[in-house]
């Protein structure tokens, strides 16, 4: 009986004393209060606002972040991110601290955080809403909300007064200049740069993403021109690397080294001064288009040019076959299709697909192996004999001959409909072949930098 007394005379100390602390303690929504109002303290007392070294995912380069908030809700953002016509570069806009998750951070009006986050139909992975996790000595420390796994940590440290003087402002804007500016279908094609070791006579092809800040390096060639390289011997590179810029350079979180000419070749960052629209035409027949160029040196190899190409891996396996799509995927330099405004529909009406036959025997004899037109919709063939000339890497060059020929008699003025139209397409004599990604189907997409005409190929 004495024991029993004793359990419930603790039970009621207990109970007692828990709804006494209970009583103590603030109202839910005070103590919310209480908490947004110490993180905003702390989000404003630094005398430079914060430094924040954003890398959104694990595949991309790292964005230099500069933010100072201030009590009032507002914050002055600072990036190197060119897009915009450097509308990103300085801004204020509005946050809010909330508590739903946790503590949340999330920047309301569009800023550099919303236009990272909207890359690729934002799938790219940045943020602009942000969990407080905890600080660590000086600095704060943040998750990305919506990462369903392995979520991406921002590290806020406080800024030095001269943190802005690191920023490569005029670099990345010159470099957006190397993307191609028409319009182009189904995605854009990511640059190829050819990086000029010019005290060597090596050239290295790179495609960049100047977006996600990563490169793959794809080949190297002995040479300073793309006929040079050509000519020469070339190594397959197949290397990757993220990058940031800095102090106006181009720095590689990871080294490009390899032996080539007897040489070993190793390079860490570009710094890249001089900047110039004079770079050479892309398409070598010489139109005048007007290209970029840069010049500078890297470290160890002297000095460099980067210049724009479009010799890449990403369609060296454009091969002899025969090659079909429907017509309306041929496409002019403003993205209208030639079958429903263009030269298709108007000089060979009833056309229902393009072909090219790139040697490879034939059933029906009549028709050249190396031949190129179109499929009519009674089931028609119409073609236009062409010599190949160079075929090297993905670039693919022709020579368009006046033989043509038919599977039957064709109406009056097909041939000459049919010269004029493969004149069009095939304008400068060559193309460059680039693999179509994330189909189930090969596709190649084929460019013509003589007249900035695209095209796509099943095989």
């Amino acid at each position: 009986m004495y024991r029993l007394l004793l359990v419930i005379s603790l039970f009621l100390f207990l109970a007692t004393s828990c709804s006494d602390d209970s009583a103590n303690l603030p109202p839910v929504e005070e103590r919310v209060k209480e908490a947004i109002s110490a993180l905003r303290n702390e989000l404003t007392a630094p005398a430079n606002g914060w430094r924040l070294e954003y890398q959104p995912t694990e595949e991309s380069g790292t964005f230099l972040i500069l933010m100072k908030f201030t009590p009032d809700g507002n914050v002055n953002i600072q990036s190197d991110v060119p897009d915009s016509n450097g509308y990103f570069f300085n801004q204020t806009i509005t946050y809010r601290i909330d508590n739903a998750l946790g503590l949340e951070l999330i920047f309301e009006t569009y800023a550099v955080f919303h236009h990272l986050f909207e890359l690729d139909q934002a799938t790219f992975g940045a943020e602009f809403e942000f969990l407080y996790k905890r600080k660590e000595n000086e600095n704060l420390i943040f998750e990305s909300i919506n990462d369903t796994s392995n979520p991406t940590q921002l590290t806020f440290v406080p800024a030095g007064a001269n943190d802005a003087s690191e920023f490569a402002r005029t670099l990345s804007e010159n470099l957006v200049k190397f993307k191609l500016s028409h319009p182009q279908i189904f995605g854009t094609i990511a640059p190829t740069q050819q990086l000029i070791l010019n005290d060597r006579n090596i050239s290295v092809f790179w495609t960049i993403d100047l977006d996600k800040r990563n490169l793959v390096a794809e080949f190297a060639g002995i040479g300073t021109t793309r006929d040079d390289v050509l000519a020469n011997n070339r190594i397959t590179l197949n290397k990757s690397s993220k990058f940031t810029f800095a102090n106006g350079q181009l720095v590689l979180d990871t080294p490009i080294s390899f032996v080539l000419n007897s040489q070993s070749h190793t390079i860490s960052k570009l710094t890249l001064s001089d900047f110039s629209l004079t770079g050479p035409d892309l398409c070598a027949s010489g139109v005048n288009n007007i290209e970029p160029k840069y010049t500078g040196q890297t470290s160890g190899l002297g000095n460099v040019t980067l210049v724009n190409s479009m010799l890449s891996n990403r369609g060296n396996d454009f091969s002899k076959t025969v090659y079909t799509v429907n017509a309306f995927f041929l496409f002019d330099n403003q993205g209208n299709s030639l079958q429903e405004t263009g030269s298709i529909s108007t000089q060979l009406p009833g056309t229902s697909g393009f072909v090219l036959f790139y040697g490879v025997p034939l059933v029906d004899p009549s028709i050249p192996i190396y031949s190129v037109g179109f499929i009519m919709d009674n089931g028609e063939i119409y073609v236009r004999e062409y010599q190949p000339t160079t075929t090297a890497v993905n670039l693919f060059k022709i020579n368009l001959l006046n033989q043509y020929y038919y599977s039957a008699t064709p109406p009056a003025g097909t041939e000459q409909a049919l010269q004029e139209i493969t004149d069009e397409l095939f304008a400068g004599g060559e193309f460059y072949a680039f693999d179509l990604p994330g189909n189930s189907v090969k596709v190649f997409r084929l460019y013509n930098p003589c007249n900035q005409y695209e095209f796509f190929l099943v095989p």
